[in-house]
């Protein structure tokens, strides 16, 4: 999918259930989620993603943070609970609308559209800490490859950069899961699995559709390790995770720039 597709899709997913666009929780499709419980899942996941950096004894500036596809902010605000300032950057601007509507942090946020499949925007060396979870799992490799170089760029010396991202399909997986996941994502997946996806669903979709969907991609553990020690930067941990569900092997990375 072309960067332009895909900005076309998380528009259209922005203008009709854009907080179930960003956690899918099954039950809360249909604009079924309570704006408050939805941003407190933002604060409890970046607690616990700082308490998971905590354990690893490494030190960590508190100047400026990156929420790299950002959304309507549920971690860009979280992340400002605990930096002087944050950056919030997404590929759809009817996604930063809302961001900035929702907004109760002043200008500690602050939200930038990015449309290319670099971080131009950004200046060397800039961010003490970049995070993103399950947003690179919705975008090419191709381009995937190239965020991670730029996230190295745009790191500080003694930054942390934590990230998630799916590795490979496990190819068993729950009929129940595939049934959720009706006709909003469009997966990548071995021709064998998308044919049992589609017998699962009872019904084949047309490939040019013009519901908006939601690719997932992954990368090999073994590419993005090689690609990141390529940068010349440290790979502090590597955690199995289990954010795109049971038929993906995830990994959370975690690296700092010395």
């Amino acid at each position: 999918m072309h960067i332009k597709e895909l900005q076309k899709n998380w528009n259209e997913f922005a203008r009709t259930d854009p907080l179930w666009a960003i956690i899918t929780v099954p039950e809360k499709k249909g604009a079924r989620w309570n704006v408050e419980e939805f941003f407190q899942t933002g604060r409890d996941e970046i607690a616990a993603v700082l308490r998971y950096v905590e354990s690893l004894h490494v030190p960590l500036a508190r100047r400026k943070a990156l929420d790299f596809g950002c959304g309507v902010g549920r971690l860009t605000q979280a992340l400002a609970d605990h930096f002087d300032e944050v950056a919030g950057v997404d590929i759809a601007p009817s996604m930063l609308d809302l961001a900035r509507q929702y907004n109760r942090q002043g200008d500690k946020c602050k939200y930038f559209l990015n449309e290319r499949a670099d971080l131009r925007l950004f200046t060397d060396n800039q961010f003490d800490f970049i995070y993103t979870n399950v947003v690179l799992q919705h975008v090419e490799p191709r381009y995937t490859k190239q965020y991670l170089q730029e996230f190295v760029r745009i790191l500080a010396p003694g930054g942390l950069l934590v990230f998630q991202l799916p590795s490979e399909v496990i190819r068993q997986g729950p009929p129940s899961l595939w049934r959720s996941l009706k006709d909003t994502v469009k997966l990548v997946l071995p021709r064998s699995l998308l044919n049992f996806y589609h017998e699962v669903r009872g019904t084949r979709r047309q490939a040019d559709s013009e519901q908006p969907v939601m690719e997932m991609h992954g990368i090999p553990r073994k590419h993005v390790e090689k690609l990141l020690l390529k940068q010349g930067i440290k790979l502090l941990d590597v955690t199995p995770d289990q954010s795109p569900g049971p038929c993906w092997v995830s990994f959370r990375y975690c690296v700092t720039k010395e």
